[in-house]
Parts: structure tokens; C-alpha cells; sequence
């Protein structure tokens, strides 16, 4: 081979050097963008979460506190009625009377009973698709 040739051949092998260093430096910068971006968002998402989290939990303490409000009006309730029931079923004139005071007690109870339990379950569906909204969001992205 000649010195010129020989020159040519380290020339273009220098080239080539150089470009496959500068395309892997553009493909690792690309690579760090990405990656920044993708730990940028996942900061944005715990970020979120963690505050749909706290404000949640804040919900979930009222909605615990509503319910056991409710509960307890609904055991006074029940109770009070349970003592005019009582009342009612002493000062019967005969078994016929007492019959019909204990039917309608639990009839008014059963029916007390179930429209409650509906009133609950609503406000726990609200307070569920509620605590849900922030994270439906994600799911969507």
C-alpha cells in the first residue's frame, strides 16, 4: 500500500470514528431527555396522587363521621319507637291488638331499615366515585 493510501484509510477511518461517536453522544442525549422526561412525569403523578391521597382521606373521614351520625340517630330512633311499641303492647285489650302493634312496628321498622341502608350505600357510591375522580384521570393519559 502507499504512504497516500494508507493516509486516505486513516482519514476515513477517523471520519467514520468521529461520526459513530457523535451519533451515539446524540443518541445517548436523546436517551437522557426521554428518561428526564418520563421521571418528570412520574413526579407530576405522585405529586397528584399524593394530593388527590390527602384529600381523600380528609372525605373519608367526614363520610365516616356522616355515617356513624346516621347510625346513631337510626339506633334513637328505633329505640324510642321500640319503647312506645312497648307501651302500646301493655295497654292492649286483648292478643289480636297486640298482634297488629307488632306487625306494624315491624313493618315501619323493616321499611326504616331499608330506606337507611339505601341513603348509606348512596352516600358510600358518591364518596367512592368521588375519591375516584383524580385517579380515573391517569387511566385516561
Amino acid at each position: 500500500m502507499t504512504k497516500a493510501k494508507t493516509a486516505s484509510t486513516a482519514k476515513r477511518a477517523k471520519a467514520e470514528a468521529s461520526a459513530a461517536t457523535d451519533t451515539t453522544t446524540k443518541m445517548l442525549g436523546e436517551g437522557m431527555e426521554q428518561f428526564s422526561g418520563f421521571a418528570g412525569m412520574f413526579g407530576d403523578y405522585a405529586e397528584t396522587g399524593l394530593k388527590a391521597f390527602s384529600e381523600r382521606t380528609a372525605a373519608s373521614t367526614d363520610m365516616a363521621r356522616e355515617i356513624g351520625s346516621r347510625n346513631m340517630d337510626f339506633f334513637t330512633k328505633s329505640l324510642e319507637q321500640s319503647v312506645e311499641v312497648t307501651q302500646a303492647i301493655t295497654s292492649a285489650k286483648d292478643v289480636r291488638e297486640v298482634m297488629e302493634i307488632q306487625a306494624g312496628f315491624a313493618k315501619n321498622m323493616f321499611s326504616a331499615y331499608t330506606k337507611e341502608m339505601n341513603a348509606q350505600a348512596e352516600l358510600c357510591m358518591s364518596a367512592w366515585r368521588s375519591a375516584a375522580k383524580p385517579f380515573m384521570g391517569f387511566a385516561a393519559k
